[in-house]
């Protein structure tokens, strides 16, 4: 009998420690199918998120709320607990973390995440699209800290969602950008631009977790006597400060002016 119970034990204490990441997929590409992103009844989907070659792995959890939440809200801009992200270790499947999901409007969270390193630490990040409109989309980051082994929001996830890094909310700014992995930066895009210019944005370093702009395009129109022009100033970084490092003008017509 006491063979029998040693066997059970030993059992339990081997599925204990089993990882329970299995095969599960490590994230959706960026651009994710959008066409049912109000899906009702959200999805719950788990991943693999290993931060690092060889390095910790876990099993994020993405876990929405009904719907039923955001119905007869009052106040359309207020945040709600709308889900949360369970953190947990693949080696035995300890849960180390639940981080919640604020949102105003009811998505469908979970297809949406995504990891990328986004402080260019060396260590996988990860977010997921909290805010979906025709001309713009905000999204929730949370940032590996190796020192914590868990994962947070900082000052840099703080401007990710909510700043349009350093853009007002209006019509000129898209809240889009990339993270550039070979050169260390974060690359922003705007809807505005000059005719025959090809996009206009902006970059930016992370430094301490925190952002350094380094290059700035900002375009102006006109002057008010000859409307038909706009000019493209391009500023960078140099020896610590922003200086005017080219100036383009271009006609509506989308050629280039002497």
């Amino acid at each position: 009998m006491w063979q029998r119970w040693c066997v059970l034990a030993l059992c339990g204490m081997t599925a204990l420690g089993a990882d329970v990441c299995g095969d599960l997929p490590g994230g959706q590409p960026r651009w994710w199918d959008n066409s049912n992103i109000f899906a009702d009844p959200p999805q719950t989907l788990s991943f693999k998120l290993s931060v690092k070659p060889g390095g910790p792995a876990f099993r994020i959890t993405v876990r929405p709320f009904s719907h039923e939440i955001f119905k007869g809200r009052q106040n359309g801009a207020k945040l709600y607990h709308a889900g949360d992200v369970e953190v947990a270790r693949c080696q035995d499947g300890k849960q180390l973390q639940v981080l919640p999901i604020m949102a105003w409007q009811p998505l469908d969270f979970a297809p949406t995440f995504h990891a990328e390193d986004i402080n260019f630490d060396g260590y996988l990040d990860f977010f997921l699209l909290t805010e979906y409109a025709a001309g713009w989309v905000r999204r929730s980051y949370w940032i590996y800290d190796p020192g914590s082994g868990l994962f947070v929001q900082n000052e840099l996830t703080r401007v990710l969602r909510e700043d349009c890094l350093g853009e007002a909310w209006h019509d000129a700014c898209q809240a889009d950008f990339e993270f550039d992995a070979q050169q260390h930066e974060i690359v922003t895009f705007y809807m505005r631009g000059c005719p025959g210019d090809q996009r206009e944005g902006d970059r930016y370093r992370v430094e301490n977790n925190r952002l350094v702009l380094v290059h700035k395009e900002a375009v102006t129109y006109g002057p008010t006597t000859d409307p038909r022009y706009c000019t493209l100033t391009i500023s960078d970084l140099v020896d610590g400060e922003m200086r005017v490092t080219a100036v383009r003008r271009f006609s509506f017509n989308g050629q280039p002016v002497p």
